[in-house]
């Protein structure tokens, strides 16, 4: 039995040359409205959509493929397959569409008729049904996607595999271009960017329906947040949730790593441990609270220029003395960081990861060293063990049970990241006698335990696992300094 290719195309460039491909590979063609018409004006044998549908089209080209004759050849399986072959009814084992032009016009205005007409329908709707039954149909996206699939039936490898590569790339198409299409009609609708990293770098926010995260909070003071705004302040509020204890917590976030982290009896006293330890840094930067933001707060701020402050509420004696403060945006925050899929890009695609939920349970960890930490180091190393998880890598924090002393953020190795900590908490007037130490990582060796013993460490927290721990740990214990392996790291690059 001749298998059936159904065809519909915008850009028609080169098409009978394919179509031509599979009618002498023993193929049967049927397609839409112009396409039909291109391929019978070049001598290809093809049959036109409305000998099954009965319609040419309605709504002036509106609709021509939205019929349930074309879905139920695309959609058929099992059995309902086999009694259409058996009837001598039509069923497709190739869908090959390309779209209209959208992604080419998506800047122009949404309030445009010519841009509303290029939002496609049928296309879409076909390639998606076909990729859906990618079990018995080859779904292909565009010339290139049907060259591919020419060339697999004749080599006969159009197996389950290939079929399945094939649904997953129309699915792809599909969503690049009803993102593009999402982001169009959002334009005045939704927060808007002044640009992306840089000035010259156009850029948008894209928020999903029902609003989650940063979608869901409030602008309570300023104007919109920009492209790098929204990064820092992403990083910062995940990171002031982590904090240990249940009280008010206050996170500095400059450029993607904290500048300073501290717990307080109130946001005022948080505000001022995450402030010690860097006072330089934070300008500029991004200011987190766990809990309410009061007149305290807002006064022990005051002569720090901040672009962005996060709080899950603020008191209206607060928003009144922040409104003064005309450059700051202030966010009320939804109370959680959600579980969704972290997307990054890539040239030429992404990459797609689980969130890290952060440090519960990672401590008390495995002491591994002679000594265990005592009361105070336990809480120490807690707090320097969360902070670490929010630090760029390499990361070394130092912490007391109150917060961050020194912070060492994106070194290439990880002995500078602890130079760097121990040099900002020497700046700040910190000192450094007793602290513990978090690493995101495992030492590779025994140097960086030296040097956290020469600043006064007595107690680390780091994942382990290096084939040297044994040299580390031996190192830890000549030093007096307790050291327990957590069994996790935390990189964030």
């Amino acid at each position: 039995m001749r298998r059936q290719a159904l065809l519909s195309f915008w850009n028609k460039e080169g098409l009978e040359g394919l179509a031509g491909r599979l009618v002498a590979a023993g193929w049967d063609l049927t397609a839409s409205g112009g396409t039909a018409d291109h391929l019978k004006a070049a001598g290809v044998p093809v049959r036109p959509t409305e000998e099954l549908t009965g319609i040419v089209s309605l709504l002036g080209g509106r609709v021509k493929t939205l019929h349930p004759a074309l879905y139920t050849a695309i959609l058929a399986a099992g059995q309902d397959r086999e009694e259409m072959l058996g009837s001598g009814g039509t069923v497709f084992d190739l869908v090959a569409v390309d779209l209209y032009p959208f992604t080419d016009n998506w800047r122009r205005s949404p309030l445009d008729p010519e841009t509303t007409e290029l939002i496609d329908i049928g296309g879409p709707s076909l390639l998606r049904a076909a990729a859906k039954n990618w079990r018995h149909v080859i779904a292909a996206y565009g010339a290139a996607g049907l060259d591919e699939a020419v060339g697999a039936v004749e080599r006969g490898s159009d197996d389950d595999a290939f079929r399945r590569m094939m649904a997953s790339r129309a699915f792809d198409r599909i969503s690049s271009n009803d993102l593009l299409v999402s982001l169009n009609m959002e334009e005045g609708l939704v927060p808007g960017l002044r640009y992306g990293e840089n000035p010259h770098q156009a850029g948008w926010a894209h928020f999903g329906y029902p609003p989650r995260g940063f979608g869901e909070a409030k602008l309570v003071q300023g104007e919109s947040l920009s492209y790098n705004n929204y990064l820092d302040a992403s990083a910062a509020w995940d990171l002031v949730l982590d904090l240990p204890g249940t009280g008010s917590a206050a996170v500095l976030l400059k450029h993607g790593s904290p500048c300073g982290a501290g717990i307080g009896g109130s946001a005022a006293e948080a505000f001022e441990r995450a402030l010690r330890s860097d006072r330089v840094s934070p300008y500029g930067g991004i200011l987190a609270v766990r809990g309410g933001v009061d007149a305290g707060l807002v006064a022990a701020a005051k002569g720090l220029f901040l672009e962005v402050m996060l709080a899950g509420s603020y008191e209206p004696d607060a928003l009144t003395a922040l409104g003064k403060r005309k450059k700051l945006r202030a966010l009320q925050m939804p109370g959680c960081i959600g579980g969704d899929l972290q997307v990054r890009s890539i040239w030429g695609g992404v990459l797609i990861q689980e969130p890290d939920p952060g440090c519960a349970g990672d401590l008390p960890g495995r002491v591994v060293t002679r000594r265990s930490p005592r009361e105070e180091e336990a809480a120490a190393l807690e707090m320097a063990w969360r902070i670490c998880r929010g630090v760029k890598s390499n990361a070394v924090v130092l912490a007391d049970p109150f917060g961050a002393v020194g912070i060492g953020a994106g070194q290439m190795n990880r002995v500078e990241s602890l130079e760097l900590a121990v040099k900002r908490a020497s700046r700040a007037g910190l000192p450094t006698q007793g602290c513990a130490l978090g690493s995101d990582g495992y030492f590779p060796f025994r140097d960086s335990v030296d040097e956290a013993a020469a600043a006064g460490v007595t107690a680390i927290a780091q994942p382990g696992g290096s084939i040297r721990d044994a040299e580390v740990i031996e190192a830890a214990d000549s030093h007096g300094i307790t050291m327990v392996f957590t069994g996790r790291r935390h990189f964030r690059h």
